[in-house]
């Protein structure tokens, strides 16, 4: 079907704890979201089949538009009827399901086997073992890293074209007796990026014992080309998914394939970076999964872990990043066992909601740790100046706290400057990037119609001065004429409601402070539910000597951005030592 009768599409991510669908329709000749719904996802047991989720999801828009989507038999209608049944087009994303156990093997760590790193970020792949010619451990070491990582996917890369070939040809060799002792039905994909001039020798050594699949070279010349390597990684991740039973039958039925929802994401990443010509990043943070993709200077770049998220992934994180890392974003000393026992309830209840004050600022301190920890990943994140942040997952996206949202993005990332804050309430990332292939049109009408939500904008002030001084003064003017002037203290944050309409301000901040490099500026900020956040902090949370000190700032600065006008009150057990 051509992109101009394509008028209606059906879009599906299939999460790891909810199955979100996504009704997209032309409205007055333009594409706009005109239903949503979500369901729990079914790729668990008892009956291990993403197609129950997505139906119950499905029945729900049903209910709500009058339209029918299925057929007696549970199969998608399409193309659209006369009487408006059915849909013309159907894109499938998932995130849920196990991720692909990969072993990387090139020649050096630092260029062939980072390159590759960074090549599957953002396709649910586990690199589970690494061998390169510095791993130490010689060929029978090798062959027994590879045999017994079990691995799904084995993903080769390495050497420039028309370079050496003996070192990569050698590890070619040991892959045909690792490969060779796997047992028959259980044997991995074997995926080369590397020189290409060994590319028949590569199919030539492996293609009679596994399937072996050819991408051209990651390294071209003195740079990287990751992106007809990520194509065939997705036509891998296609695959992997269609293999498994939980997703044949809603792969049967979809015009896309199963795509990863973060390669989605990292496209849509791309596209606003280049729209504003200002660093994009996207931040999503699930159940399971934590993702940061950067456009930055042309380039794109996403961190994947797929053991931190903040439910199914808890205690893994919590192991990965330590007590000490997240402890630091406490206002009280956590009691000996309370973070394990905090993280090991998620896993058990991913979609349980804190009980009390103290549960939600441990659930704040892992997002922030967790968002940093992911963020040290993002080779090129030192130095950029980002401009736009897209906010995705349920702790963003349903809390309805915009302001806090992005006090908590100033602490985890160390923005810098004045950062635009939009989100993905509807979980349309994936979607979008998926579909930008096939109707980049309707993927920017969407964009500028109501798929994403514009959350506020955050100013942060860098430098050093004394807490309770003067830091910012704000001249501001509403779209309806009234005017108003505000003083922000540094060691503090001002939150400026803005539901709707605009508000232009004058900023003027004191010497030897700046929002960006710049004492003066003026800008027109948006409505939004997180509104205006300046944020004045500048090192109180480091200077706070005492854990008194640290617990009145953190539960003053959240009262400031959630609205409290109640003064705030310390429970005294959370002044407490740590053995208490």
């Amino acid at each position: 079907m051509t992109e101009s009768r394509i008028k209606s599409i059906l879009a599906a991510d299939f999460g790891s704890v909810n199955t979100r669908a996504l009704l997209f329709d032309r409205v007055d000749g333009l594409h706009r979201l005109v239903a949503q719904a979500r369901a729990s996802t079914t790729v668990g047991p008892p009956g291990e089949n993403v197609q129950v989720g997505l139906a119950a999801a499905l029945q729900k828009i049903s209910e709500s538009t009058g339209r029918r989507l299925l057929d007696d038999d549970g199969r998608l209608i399409r193309p659209e009827q006369a009487d408006r049944v059915g849909v013309d087009y159907f894109i499938t994303t998932a995130s849920a399901g196990p991720p692909l156990r990969a072993v990387l093997v090139g020649l050096y760590p630092q260029v062939s086997i980072a390159a590759a790193r960074r090549a599957i970020a953002p396709f649910y792949i586990d690199a589970v073992a690494e061998v390169h010619l510095e791993d130490g451990l010689g060929a029978k070491g090798r062959l027994n890293r590879i045999v017994h990582s079990r691995p799904q996917l084995i993903l080769i890369s390495g050497g420039t074209d028309g370079g050496a070939r003996t070192a990569l040809l050698e590890m070619l060799i040991l892959l045909r007796e690792a490969v060779s002792l796997m047992p028959l039905g259980k044997r991995p994909v074997v995926l080369y990026a590397g020189n290409s001039s060994l590319a028949a020798s590569a199919r030539e050594n492996l293609s009679q014992l596994v399937e072996v699949l050819i991408a051209p070279n990651i390294r071209q010349g003195d740079s990287e080309s990751l992106e007809p390597l990520q194509a065939v990684l997705e036509s891998c991740f296609d695959e992997a998914r269609r293999r498994s039973k939980r997703f044949q039958q809603c792969a049967a039925m979809s015009d896309s394939g199963i795509m990863p929802s973060a390669r989605g994401s990292e496209t849509m990443t791309a596209f606003f970076a280049r729209a504003t010509g200002a660093d994009a990043l996207t931040v999503d943070v699930g159940s399971a999964k934590t993702m940061l993709s950067l456009g930055r200077e042309g380039r794109i770049s996403t961190a994947m872990r797929n053991d931190i998220g903040l439910g199914h992934s808890a205690a893994a994180a919590l192991e990965i990043i330590g007590e000490n890392e997240i402890s630091r974003w406490l206002p009280f000393h956590p009691r000996k066992g309370e973070l394990a026992q905090y993280a090991q309830n998620k896993g058990v209840r991913a979609a349980s909601l804190p009980l009390d004050m103290r549960e939600r600022y441990i659930e704040y301190a892992l997002l922030r740790a967790g968002i940093r920890f992911v963020a040290g990943e993002l080779t090129p994140f030192d130095g950029a100046r980002v401009g736009l942040v897209m906010l995705a997952g349920g702790c963003f996206t349903e809390g309805g706290q915009g302001a806090l949202d992005m006090m908590l993005l100033a602490d985890a990332l160390q923005l810098e400057g004045a950062v635009q804050v939009k989100a993905d309430p509807h979980g349309a990332l994936p979607a979008l990037g998926t579909l930008a292939a096939a109707l980049p049109e309707a993927v920017v009408q969407l964009v500028n119609g109501n798929a994403l939500e514009h959350v506020g904008t955050l100013l942060r002030v860098s430098g050093k001065a004394a807490a309770g001084t003067s830091a910012v003064k704000v001249k501001a003017k509403r779209n309806n004429g009234d005017r108003f002037e505000r003083e922000v203290s540094a060691g503090g944050v001002w939150h400026l409601p803005l539901p709707a309409g605009t508000v232009d301000l004058r900023i003027q901040v004191r010497r030897g402070l700046s929002i960006g490099g710049q004492r003066r500026l003026r800008l027109q900020a948006q409505g939004g539910r997180g509104g205006l956040l300046i944020d004045a902090r500048l090192d109180a949370m480091a200077q706070a000597k005492t854990m008194t000190e640290r617990a009145v700032n953190m539960l003053r600065w959240y009262a400031a951005v959630t609205g409290q006008e109640r003064p705030v009150a310390i429970p005294e057990s959370w002044l407490a030592g740590p053995e208490e």
